[in-house]
């Protein structure tokens, strides 16, 4: 029995529900795998960890494999396993239409701020949208990934990036109108996308192990889709510390993020390709990389 270390890009939530319901089920096992899942202390990319062999596989997302492979981080994308909505969470009653309504001096939750990176999306997506904000013209907030907080508290006026099955649920079951300008929408490479990543040297030396990693995952995914009702129960008779907080909501979020889940695994390299372009365009990348280097499809086919 091969033990195999999963890296979380943040705490368990229901995104990971089908790598328990993998586990639980012996899925795994049936590849002769033992899973260990790592959860990382804060909301922070693990590629560097993977890179080094200190994990296995680790999930990440998309924009931040882009900058991390042109930084030469040795690590490969093998399956998409969710894709949701995102974007720009905002105020319902505003009366604001699209992005381009933002004015200088609007305020942005993100995370990273004061860092550009958050700022110069939503100013892309406002000058997509027909407006003429800058960067330079967002004043940035710091409530990290807190944001409907953020905006609940009046400390910001939009968040970025905010995402259906998360925020818009818990507005909502706040009694806080809010709703997504999503990236698609206005110009942006649809990167709302949970990844698998290995390192590259265990794609080259241990392309076995992956394939029964992916197997295994596979069949947690097909069983969320298909009954997600009880993969959810599962999940939480697991983990039950994860709904104590607010076992109300984790249900609602639960509930829309099992809607998400993508059984066949495959990979937008098309998607890839033009996030490569968009992050030197934005200066969000060291240069650029090709796609098809750090996306391998052979594991999904």
């Amino acid at each position: 029995m091969d033990t195999v270390t999963l890296g979380l890009e943040w705490f368990l939530n229901p995104d990971h529900i089908p790598f328990v319901v993998a586990d639980e089920r012996g899925y795994y096992e049936d590849e002769d795998l033992e899973l260990d899942i790592w959860e990382p202390p804060e909301h922070y990319d693990t590629l560097e960890m993977l890179a080094e062999g200190e994990l296995d596989y680790a999930i990440t997302e998309p924009i931040h494999l882009v900058p991390e492979r042109s930084e030469g981080v040795p690590v490969t994308s093998i399956a998409t396993f969710l894709h949701t909505r995102g974007g720009i969470q905002y105020p319902a009653d505003r009366g604001w239409e699209s992005p381009a309504d933002l004015e200088p001096g609007v305020r942005l939750n993100y995370p990273g701020a004061p860092g550009p990176g958050g700022r110069k999306m939503v100013a892309y997506m406002a000058r997509q949208a027909g407006g003429d904000l800058t960067a330079a013209d967002i004043e940035p907030v710091d409530r990290g990934f807190y944001h409907t907080d953020a905006l609940v508290d009046g400390d910001a006026d939009v968040a970025f990036l905010a995402f259906y099955n998360f925020e818009i649920v818990e507005s909502r079951h706040r009694g806080f109108e809010a709703d997504l300008w999503e990236l698609a929408d206005y110009g942006v490479p649809d990167f709302n996308q949970l990844v698998l990543t290995a390192a590259d040297r265990k794609v080259e030396t241990a392309p076995d192990e992956v394939q029964r990693f992916i197997d295994a995952t596979r069949r947690g995914v097909e069983d969320t889709v298909e009954d997600g009702e009880a993969a959810v129960e599962l999940f939480f008779e697991q983990y039950p510390g994860v709904r104590e907080e607010s076992p109300e909501l984790m249900d609602e979020t639960a509930a829309a993020t099992r809607e998400f889940f993508t059984p066949e695994l495959t990979q937008d390299i098309e998607m890839y390709r033009d996030l490569v372009t968009f992050c030197e365009e934005l200066d969000l990348s060291e240069g650029p990389v090709d796609a098809d280097a750090f996306t391998d499809e052979r594991f999904v086919e």
